[in-house]
């Protein structure tokens, strides 16, 4: 990971955290139901390589893609091929079952193109935003119509794992996927200090030795970039306490450090919370615009409005939506 990759941070740590397969295989363990824990072999999960988002969404959008047999049935039914589909949110986002559509059909389209048979896919999201998620999770709450019409409708629902209202002992038992699903949890509130010690413990307990260096790399480039709660020498105290071998002058770790006391990075963060506000409204019309069955309007062209102005966009589709005749 490099410092190229800091405008998108919740990407990049999502991405790095969950392409570890023993992280994900902990994951459906702990928050999946037993019933759907029992007809899997976990044994079987393998990470897809390729993306199913839409190549100008892909620094917005962040999928993972595993797949899993299930395992065999006591009434000797044959192992079907099952996807799991991760997706991360860092605030409530109302168009999420749309976009979780898009990406299994998209599954199927690629599945029926090589000749084989559909398959069942799980979406699950990840959310660490501060405030409880209160987007829908159904289709059914994004598309009003009379209950007559419903059952023409397409439904499903996703997991969700709201983590800032899991409490920490029960995010997992893995100690590095405890660890990620923590620093998930806590980069972006005042509490983080306070935590930071516990989460590289963690990290020491259960990350792999060899790569131990690069974990704490990605955990101190995720901080920088998103925290703005820790002091740049209690970070390095805490980090040397933990890791005392990791933080020599020079290392990885206190290149990173010296790079947080570095303008560009604080004075970046309003400027990139501005657009990401802007880029939120964004795909929200796009989304919008394909419900409509009206043309797409191209990010480039969109752009060049004001956030203000994105709202109002956003707005006028909505109420056109809720204006077609049932």
């Amino acid at each position: 990971m490099d410092d190229s990759q800091l405008p998108t941070p919740h990407n990049n740590f999502f991405h790095y955290a969950f392409s570890q397969v023993s992280a994900v295989r902990g994951l459906i363990e702990t928050h999946l139901s037993e019933e759907i824990v029992r007809v899997l072999d976990l044994k079987t999960l393998v990470l897809q390589k390729g993306s199913f988002v839409d190549p100008q969404l892909r620094e917005s959008y962040s999928d993972l893609l595993y797949s899993v047999q299930t395992a065999m049935q006591s009434d000797g039914s044959r192992s079907v091929l099952v996807y799991v589909l991760l997706e991360h949110k860092s605030q409530p986002d109302q168009m999420t079952p749309f976009q979780l559509l898009r990406y299994m059909v998209r599954i199927w389209e690629q599945r029926w193109r090589n000749g084989e048979d559909l398959a069942p896919v799980i979406p699950m999201v990840i959310y660490h935003g501060e405030n409880a998620w209160s987007a829908p999770r159904t289709l059914e709450e994004l598309i009003p119509a009379p209950d007559v019409l419903q059952k023409y409708g397409i439904r499903f629902t996703f997991p969700l794992l709201d983590l800032g209202r899991i409490p920490d002992e029960t995010l997992a038992t893995d100690p590095f996927l405890q660890s990620m699903l923590r620093l998930l949890k806590y980069a972006k509130r005042k509490e983080l200090f306070d935590q930071l010690e516990p989460i590289l413990q963690l990290l020491l307990d259960g990350g792999e030795p060899e790569f131990r260096e690069e974990q704490l790399k990605t955990i101190l480039v995720y901080i920088l970039a998103t925290s703005q709660s820790i002091p740049m020498e209690k970070l390095r105290m805490t980090v040397q306490k933990i890791f005392p071998t990791q933080i020599e002058p020079g290392s990885l770790a206190d290149q990173l450090i010296q790079k947080g006391r570095e303008k560009g990075i604080v004075e970046g963060r309003e400027e990139g919370r501005q657009e990401g506000r802007e880029e939120g409204e964004i795909r929200l019309i796009q989304a919008l615009q394909e419900i409509l069955g009206v043309p797409v309007s191209d990010e480039v062209s969109l752009k060049k409005l004001s956030l203000e102005q994105l709202r109002s966009v956003t707005t006028e589709l909505r109420s056109k939506i809720q204006q077609r005749p049932s």
